[in-house]
């Protein structure tokens, strides 16, 4: 039966010519935007209802439960997403175990599904006895078509759906205790039916890293993760590949508690020192330093999105977040003063200056991701996200463009940041910048900063002078993006995310949006002051910010 779609009609009746021809290109956009929106929500009002009626009858109160639109979701206090990963698929590669039917590991990382591989010949086995599972938890199988369907493992066997099916999900549906975090689908054990046709070569149901098509000599299988007992791998599979990103990548966050008393008089005596000197009212805004304990929960983030990270490392004025865990192996606090070449430049209190001397740190690898403190990780993203297998960066522009012109002591910082650094590449490389850069994690290669400080030393010590934020400032890790495009060192990337200005109840929709649909590679959280807004109370964001991760990071005490 061939589905039905507003796209399939469209084309039969070739309205898209008729539509331009009588009512203009613009016109046929909005309407074809419209009906897009249209067809997923029956395609998702469909799927909804399917799911209700293939489990009637079947609700699995088993343990600790809670029953939503036709499924069965086991309560957990506290899981991280690659533990529900981990969790499903030894579920299945014990049940293969028990059965006596041999498998392999076609993919297991800690980012996306993990995937097993069977001979075919061992399907009704397998259907029988995940049908029979006697788990803990309620467990589901689907296929992978899309409307996902998920069907109680104790009708499966019948099913002549995932009896034909090439590749199925297997899954325990979760859903962490007083929150909004639910594991389901992204997390399932996909088990995948291969085919041994002769005796030269064996068929994968699909492509995977290495080929569908593999030779007995190349399907070889060794062992492989001691993580999960028994695995083993097919040999062409431990190969690298062109596509693989190898290399290590280490996270930088930059991190003030401003609450703290030290640091108000600290930055109180700096003022009166400086006292005189032409900043804009921005510069230094009291929101510029406030703390909600962002860097707790991106930090939980990181840990449940982008595990991969190899070092951690937090610079700060010697603070240290008192719910912080200073043993963890990954978590490297730094002092400003470690970074700076003498005191002359200290306390600070710009950010620009600030950035502008991360490359300093030592021990960093030459590829890392600078992180402000209120950017977060919404769903799981693996390195080949932030750089290329080449070891080139990727940049997220914004559609926002900077205006041109003079930076002045009036205009808002971040507006003369873009301009003193498209003087700067106007003068070197006749390229001019326009487009912002996304409030998005932004991946960093340390050669380049360091190739940038020595090009535009004296805009770095410019940077470097200023206690507060200067009209006169760059910030280095915009200026890389920009850079490393220009001399082929980076290239666009369209990270989904989105800003959440929260001293402005506008954003409050959206704020709302990213919790429900969690949707977003990365969002954030951002206070920027904006005259006559009225701001999303305190309350309401450490809610949001607790509900979207509520799981604790083994970073923290």
């Amino acid at each position: 039966m061939t589905k039905f779609s507003i796209r399939s009609v469209m084309r039969r009746l070739e309205a898209k010519s008729i539509i331009e021809r009588c009512l203009g290109p613009e016109v046929y956009r909005a309407l074809r935007a419209r009906g897009l929106r249209a067809e997923k929500t029956v395609d998702r009002l469909q799927a909804r209802a399917s799911q209700r009626i293939v489990n009637f009858g079947l609700r699995d109160a088993r343990g600790n439960t809670v029953y939503k639109h036709g499924v069965s979701w086991s309560v957990v206090q506290q899981m991280t997403f690659a533990q529900a990963l981990e969790a499903n698929c030894r579920m299945v590669t014990d049940v293969l175990d028990k059965s006596g039917v041999s498998w392999w590991l076609v993919e297991n990382t800690p980012s996306r599904h993990a995937v097993i591989g069977v001979d075919v010949e061992s399907r009704d086995t397998i259907l029988q006895a995940l049908s029979s599972l006697d788990s803990e938890a309620p467990v589901y199988a689907s296929g992978i078509e899309a409307p996902i369907v998920l069907r109680h493992v104790s009708t499966i066997s019948k099913s002549m759906d995932l009896k034909s099916a090439d590749v199925i999900n297997v899954l325990a549906p979760r859903a962490v205790v007083d929150s909004t975090l639910e594991y389901g689908i992204a997390t399932a054990c996909q088990i995948e039916f291969w085919r041994f046709g002769d005796e030269e070569q064996v068929t994968a149901p699909r492509e995977n890293r290495a080929s569908r098509v593999i030779s007995r000599e190349d399907f070889l299988l060794v062992e492989d993760d001691p993580s999960i007992s028994s695995a083993r791998v097919p040999s062409v599979l431990k190969k690298r590949m062109l596509d693989d990103v190898i290399f290590p990548v280490d996270a930088v966050y930059t991190w003030v508690d401003g609450e703290d008393p030290d640091w108000i008089k600290s930055k109180h005596r700096t003022e009166s020192e400086i006292a005189g000197v032409e900043y804009h009212g921005e510069a230094n805004h009291i929101a510029r330093f406030r703390s909600r304990d962002e860097l707790k929960y991106s930090l939980r983030s990181l840990e449940m999105y982008a595990p991969w990270f190899r070092n951690i490392f937090i610079v700060t004025a010697g603070q240290v977040p008192e719910w912080l865990n200073t043993d963890h192996p990954k978590i490297k606090l730094v002092d400003h003063r470690d970074i700076y070449p003498d005191a002359s430049y200290l306390p600070t209190f710009n950010s620009n200056s600030i950035i502008s001397r991360l490359h300093h740190i030592q021990g960093l690898s030459e590829h890392y991701v600078y992180i402000n403190d209120d950017v977060f990780f919404g769903r799981p993203l693996a390195k080949d996200r932030f750089f290329l297998p080449s070891g080139i960066a990727k940049v997220s522009p914004s559609r926002n463009r900077r205006p041109f012109g003079s930076p002045t002591a009036h205009d808002e910082p971040h507006l003369n940041l873009t301009r003193n650094m498209r003087a700067l590449l106007e003068r070197d490389f006749g390229v001019t910048i326009s487009r912002a850069i996304k409030h998005t994690p932004h991946p960093q290669l340390r050669s380049v900063h360091f190739e940038m400080e020595s090009k535009y030393a004296e805009a770095y010590e410019q940077t470097w002078s200023s206690r507060f934020r200067h009209h006169q400032d760059i910030v280095a890790d915009q200026l890389h993006h920009y850079y490393a495009q220009i001399v082929g060192k980076a290239v666009p990337t369209n990270l989904r995310y989105n800003y959440i200005n929260i001293l402005d109840d506008q954003y409050r929709g959206t704020m709302q949006n990213t919790l429900r649909l969690r949707h977003r590679d990365t969002f954030c959280i951002n206070d920027a002051p904006v005259d006559g807004a009225t701001p999303i109370p305190d309350d309401e964001v450490t809610n949001f910010l607790e509900n979207y991760f509520p799981v604790k990071s083994s970073f923290e005490n």
